[in-house]
């Protein structure tokens, strides 16, 4: 029967040279590896060859589960790692092979790619029919054959551009223009737009960077402008000189002088003071903005004259010409209070900042960090613009050459970071993270707090190792509630009093999987977890509480590692539809550093239950993508979804990734016209992979 399947699917294939259907590049699915292929990685243009390519080396395998609607069609170019066909000897075998439900493996193609011709080779399309009965795809590497003597053998392969392709699926519904994409400068109108306001403070730069800096100004394509200069006791007559000639050539220039410096907080206040634009912008004495800076600024300003704050991309550019671009999320407040992201290019309503008082000189350093702080405390008026519009330089005296420069820039920030969290009612230490200008903020959990660990099993396997390590975190106010099927009652329940979990603790809910399990949940939150996981930070749970304690915090997750130590699940970003799981596959060290906003997560996640309550719980029809749809419906009603980097489990059961292609078109379809773009994944970002690879690379 399976074997009638696979040549059904063949004969059909062989009919159609171009599948129709919606195509799903391989490395948004996730897969799993075993251990023998731990050098499997996603390349973006491995040298001489363009797109993405999974790099696999001798002796790998690497599987996909899948769970399709009807036949798929898989299509890659199989080929050797370019230079390895000139410099190595001998061949590696590259295969597909389908996994069916019955267990049945079949392989559906398979080449060997050598290197003996000594001519460059171009590979091989790969065109595949998938049954509808496949439960997995797997590719896989070996080595063949040898090279002559004294040549070392070539040891791996890569597929280009791997994609399923599935007839089943409908395109996608229309989809709204993202907010965050616009912000072309048509209709901006130089006569009519606002008055941006540029403030820079200036105290002895070199010559040519000012010189840089304020002609970056004069050549905007904007034209609605005004540049606020302070001379905060500059010693350098040249520079004197050159602020006097700038400001007498042109009227929108205006110039005042400190005959001792002040520090910058003082000198943008009295540069503020000389504003009359309706916003502000910040522009440093030794840095620029691009030549639309402020038309792009001036368009965004005149779509949505209610913003309070506006923020661009960036980049660094270093004395050698060499840049390094910072790219940036959307509003991530989570993310603000831990790290100063949104530098420049800032923008800021001029109302608003005389209201809070300008720029405080106790923090200077680090007084744009408090400035934002401030300003968040009272609006959320704030936008993106995923576009680099600001230049910043990175030389000896700037804190963009390194935290040596202006130590005390760092050093004033936990001060700073603990007013605003004073001000906002949240109990909680900050302290310095892993580097400077990082911080993890550390909530004040009480030892009260009740939270229910809800979990759904099909066997003991993983839990007792995952149970012991939940004895050993700080909070011990917790209990287990689980589904599982009755046969298992037993043998699960066995396992985790082993473990030391008293059985008093345990509440076992018959049959309904997790959502089941928790509606039957009496805790004042609740910690969803599709897989067993144990703790590998010592206080995990009580990390993931403190956040999701905290108002407008729907959904806290963890970083999960699988077994071989790499990143299971550690965010989802939603750019076009299909869930991307961030950093899938890679090392635990490609995980962001702080905490940050995402638009999902999946795996482990806690939740306040009255949130869970008032969003109707899990959709149990999502399957694995219940905990997505959960986090996305959050969103919906202004809930905010965080990842904890330094909150970490590795999971201990069986992989519970399936893939399933019906659920994620069904996911897409539904999200279409309300999760339009990915506030969190920059669109910079390629749409294929999580990675953080820019869209030109």
């Amino acid at each position: 029967m399976a074997a009638s399947a696979l040549r059904t699917a063949a004969a059909r294939l062989q009919r159609t040279s171009a599948p129709a259907g919606e195509r799903l590049p391989l490395a948004s699915l996730r897969y799993r590896v075993d251990p023998a292929s731990a050098g499997t990685q996603w390349l973006l243009h491995p040298d001489g060859v363009l797109g993405r390519a999974l790099v696999m080396p001798a002796g790998a395998t690497v599987t996909y589960p899948l769970t399709p609607a009807g036949e798929l069609v898989f299509s890659a170019r199989a080929m050797l790692f370019p230079h390895d066909w000139r410099d190595l000897g001998g061949a590696v075998r590259a295969a597909v092979t389908v996994i069916l439900r019955d267990g049945q493996h079949s392989e559906l193609w398979t080449r060997v790619l050598a290197t003996a011709e000594r001519g460059r080779p171009r590979g091989y399309t790969v065109q595949c029919a998938i049954p509808t009965a496949a439960a997995a795809l797997e590719l896989s590497v070996e080595a063949v054959g040898s090279g002559a003597t004294g040549e070392t053998n070539v040891a791996r392969a890569i597929w280009v551009e791997p994609a399923l392709t599935d007839p089943s699926a409908l395109p996608p519904p229309p989809r709204p223009a993202p907010e965050e994409r616009t912000g072309g400068g048509e209709g901006a109108g130089n006569g009519g737009g606002p008055l941006i306001s540029v403030l820079t403070p200036v105290h002895d730069p070199a010559l040519h960077m000012l010189e840089e800096a304020i002609a970056s100004v004069r050549n905007q394509t904007y034209t609605t402008w005004e540049l606020c200069l302070v001379d905060d006791g500059s010693i350098n007559p040249q520079i004197t000189a050159a602020l006097q000639r700038h400001a007498y050539s042109d009227p929108r220039i205006h110039l005042t002088r400190h005959d001792t410096a002040r520090g910058i907080s003082e000198a943008t206040n009295a540069a503020l003071e000389l504003a009359t634009g309706d916003y502000i912008a910040l522009l440093d004495h030794d840095d620029t903005l691009t030549p639309d800076a402020l038309e792009h600024i001036a368009h965004r300003i005149t779509t949505d004259p209610t913003l309070d704050m506006l923020y661009s991309d960036e980049d660094v550019v270093a004395d050698d010409g060499s840049f390094a671009r910072h790219i940036k999320p959307g509003w991530s407040p989570d993310h603000m209070t831990a790290l100063m992201y949104t530098c420049h290019l800032g923008v800021y309503r001029r109302s608003l900042a005389l209201e809070l008082g300008g720029f405080q000189a106790r923090f200077d350093g680090c007084q744009d960090y408090d400035f934002v702080l401030r300003l968040m405390d009272r609006s959320d008026r704030i936008a993106h613009l995923p576009r680099t519009l600001y230049h910043w330089r990175a030389h000896a005296r700037s804190t963009a050459g390194g935290e040596e420069a202006k130590p005390y820039a760092y050093l004033t920030q936990p001060a700073a970071i603990a007013e605003h969290l004073e001000r906002s009612g949240i109990d909680a230490d900050v302290q310095f993270a892993h580097l400077m200008g990082l911080h993890r903020i550390v909530h004040r959990v009480r030892a009260s707090t009740t939270v229910d660990l809800v979990l759904s099993v099909d066997n003991p396997g993983g839990l007792s190792e995952a149970a012991a390590s939940w004895l050993q975190q700080p909070h011990s106010g917790w209990n287990l509630v689980l589904v599982t099927p009755d046969a298992a009652v037993d043998a699960v329940v066995a396992a985790l009093t082993a473990s030391g979990i008293p059985e008093a603790r345990i509440t076992v809910v018959p049959g309904g999987g997790l959502s089941a399990a928790a509606e039957a949940a009496t805790a004042e939150h609740l910690l969803l977890m599709q897989t067993p996981a144990m703790g590998l930070t010592h206080d995990w749970l009580t990390r993931l509480l403190g956040y999701s304690n905290q108002a407008g915090i729907a959904a806290a997750g963890p970083v999960l590692l699988a077994p071989d130590g790499r990143i299971h699940q550690a965010g989802i970003a939603i750019p076009e539809g299909i869930p991307l799981h961030l950093a899938h596959a890679a090392p635990v060290a490609y995980a962001l550093s702080v905490v940050h906003n995402v638009s999902a997560v999946s795996g482990i996640l806690a939740t306040p239950r009255t949130i869970y309550q008032q969003l109707g719980g899990l959709d149990p029809t999502y399957g694995e993508l219940a905990l997505i749809d959960y986090c996305l419906r959050a969103g919906q009603e202004n809930q905010r979804t965080v990842i904890i980097p330094d909150a970490r489990l590795r999971t201990t059961g069986p992989d519970p990734t399936t893939n399933d292609l019906p659920t994620l078109w069904r996911l897409r379809d539904t999200w279409a016209q309300h999760h339009t773009h990915d506030p969190y994944y920059n669109p910079s970002y390629r749409t294929d992979r999580g990675d953080f690879v820019l869209q030109r690379y």
